[in-house]
């Protein structure tokens, strides 16, 4: 079981937990339509996301060929926030083997976070909406003042808030900024194969990689290396 030895496992959200791409594709596309700026598609947008709704809003002018005007890209931002508190969720599912896994982590006794660049108020929705946020001991997700990932910080302080050490703690992501962050914080990281990543899983220089969250608990042998 891979998640033997730990005291903890964090998660990231999108793209790990759940698939919220479509919500955050719709959002998005209604942000641009605000402005009278035309949609990006949702494969593309599927690539834009991991960074938070900033960098997700300046990838997304950069492919229409829009300068990113730092007011324009705040005004989108807000819109966008705006749009996914009001309608997000609405298309978004747990991954296969993700609810099973937090349920059975939370049995275990072992302490249960999760780090994101979502904004914090959207990640607690949507805990809220599937109810696993009673698996959950501590959510972090993006508040001002605190830097994003690859920054190790949001995983370090989450890690400090479960009250336990960045070694006996597993992080569990779908992205490059997901292995650099936890590479910068001293914790092992595993990713799952089916994540918002350009580049396959295999190459981010994960310690694995793992086609389920239902491997973490799942008797057997270690997930294949990376």
């Amino acid at each position: 079981m891979i998640a033997a030895g730990y005291s903890a496992v964090v998660f990231d959200l999108d793209g790990t937990v759940a698939d919220t791409a479509q919500d955050i594709h719709a959002s998005l596309v209604a942000a641009l339509a605000g402005k009278g700026l035309p949609p990006v598609d949702l494969e593309s947008t599927r690539l834009m996301i991991g960074g938070g709704p900033q960098l997700l809003v300046e990838r997304a002018l950069h492919r229409l060929g829009i300068d990113t005007d730092a007011r324009l890209v705040t005004n989108l931002v807000d819109a966008f926030h705006d749009d996914y508190l009001a309608n997000g969720d609405r298309h978004a599912r747990l991954y296969d083997g993700a609810e099973s896994a937090l349920r059975q982590l939370h049995a275990m006794g072992m302490r249960i976070g999760l780090c994101s660049n979502k904004p914090d108020d959207l990640c607690r929705m949507l805990t809220r909406s599937f109810d696993i946020d009673r698996y959950i001991d501590e959510t972090l997700g993006s508040t001002p003042g605190m830097p994003k990932k690859p920054d190790p910080a949001p995983l370090l302080a989450i890690v400090e808030r479960l009250g336990v050490t960045p070694r006996d703690t597993l992080y569990v992501g779908d992205s490059d900024a997901d292995v650099k962050a936890a590479r910068a914080a001293g914790i092992p990281v595993m990713l799952v194969s089916y994540g918002y990543t350009l580049r396959p899983a295999g190459q981010l220089g994960s310690d694995g990689v793992i086609d389920s969250l239902a491997e973490l608990v799942r008797p057997g042998p270690m997930a294949r290396s990376a």
